[in-house]
């Protein structure tokens, strides 16, 4: 799926500053390069439902597609994520089988060797990643994918031209026969470079109300189903989630289809993340409401902090906790010396000591200068609460800190 708009093209500018860095927004790859645990990888293929293209993105918007619903799930599960989206605007099933050939043998290849035409702005930086793709899929615990839609794109022209519904009914199947061999290749080349990953795959949905379309997205989820069936006699799992059934009724609510424009939109691409979410972990998680005083929500280890007195605020858009609430949530030991106005933070082999007012925090025996406000107290009813820079303590503790202004949340995990 994919538009030949101009502001397609000023959206996938901003997307490879984002994409190409090969991590999520925020991850923390420096952590495990310095013996933090490993992340939990995310790795996302297939075509502009994976890229997360919406109707009327700017060269200003950033994609928050269903690749970044899943994202911030892992999150609320206490994971320690990075994400990494090889979405290309306009790919195909054989595309994507090519293009997983030449990353699993090693070789470089260019954007007309594995599709002609794509549109793509970023096909000559994303193709030409076989290598980095390879790497990132034999690390990868989760491999998220859609693929099929652009597949069947050349039906609509059969149906400007005035076929017959015979005549695409036989051309829908030829096309849906081949997807079905694309299909397995590619997942078979997946599991080839990494047995052990999780793979979850979209079926299709299709918001314009023609039977003959909506009769081959079924028979493309009958495709995908005698595909995982096959290859789960091989032992390799491929999970199919159902999003197709979420947009009927909901066409105009969840696409663009009003702007003649099939992709989904914000709406859309959440409930595609509620799908993928719920076949992988087995629910969706979103934090409590908040009040009106309440500028943002933590939650640590899968799990928010409990609503109190002393909520969460922000200063010079830096997260800021109240000192006892977070180290309880992590498991910290936490001391206080009244004379020095400070706070000791011992958690594992690491301690941080705070002072109220300084620009300075001590990590382990070594004076560090705070990229933060520094720690302060603050007046919550009728007690006075000490507030830490979330960032800054986490980051000296070893656990990954992520702030999603998408939800207004940070996320703790160890």
């Amino acid at each position: 799926m994919y538009s030949k708009s101009r502001k397609l093209q000023f959206f996938m500018a901003i997307m490879a500053l984002i994409i190409l860095a090969g991590t999520a927004y925020g991850g923390s790859r420096a952590a495990a390069a310095s013996g933090e645990p490993d992340p939990y990888q995310i790795v996302a293929l297939g075509d502009s439902l994976t890229a997360g293209y919406e109707h009327g993105y700017t060269e200003k918007s950033v994609p928050y597609g269903y690749v970044e619903h899943v994202y911030e799930q892992a999150l609320f599960h206490g994971l320690r994520a990075e994400y990494v989206n090889y979405g290309i605007l306009g790919l195909k099933s054989e595309g994507l089988k090519l293009l997983l050939q030449a990353a699993s043998d090693g070789r470089a290849v260019k954007p007309d060797d594995i599709q002609k035409e794509l549109q793509d702005p970023r096909k000559d930086n994303l193709v030409g990643q076989t290598a980095q793709m390879a790497k990132s899929i034999r690390s990868a615990d989760l491999i998220v994918l859609t693929i099929g839609g652009n597949d069947l794109t050349p039906v609509m022209n059969m149906l400007l031209a005035g076929a017959s519904n015979e005549e695409i009914t036989t051309y829908i199947q030829t096309i849906l026969d081949q997807y079905e061999k694309d299909l397995e290749s590619s997942i078979r080349t997946i599991a080839g470079l990494n047995s052990k990953a999780h793979i979850v795959i979209a079926d299709q949905y299709s918001p314009i109300p023609l039977p003959v379309l909506q009769d081959g997205v079924t028979k493309l989820r009958v495709k995908l189903d005698q595909v995982s069936a096959r290859l789960a006699k091989d032992g390799i799992k491929l999970q199919v989630t159902d999003v197709s059934s979420l947009f009927v009724g909901h066409e105009l609510e969840y696409t663009s289809i009003a702007e003649k424009d099939i992709h989904p939109n914000h709406l859309g691409y959440a409930a595609m993340g509620r799908a993928f979410a719920t076949t992988v972990w087995g629910d969706y998680r979103t934090v409590r409401p908040r009040q009106a005083n309440v500028q943002m929500s933590v939650v640590v280890n899968g799990k928010e902090l409990p609503a109190g007195s002393a909520p969460p605020v922000l200063r010079s858009n830096r997260s800021f906790v109240a000192m006892r609430d977070i180290t309880d949530a992590i498991g910290a030991k936490l001391s206080w010396n009244n004379a020095s106005q400070s706070a000791t933070v011992t958690h594992g082999s690491h301690k941080v000591i705070f002072a109220i007012g300084s620009a300075y925090v001590t990590i382990d025996g070594k004076k560090v200068k705070l990229t933060t406000p520094p720690a302060f107290l603050l007046k919550t009813g009728k007690e006075t609460k000490t507030y830490l820079p979330l960032a800054a303590l986490s980051e000296a503790l070893g656990l990954q800190v992520n702030y999603r202004s998408t939800l207004q949340t940070a996320f703790i995990n160890e």
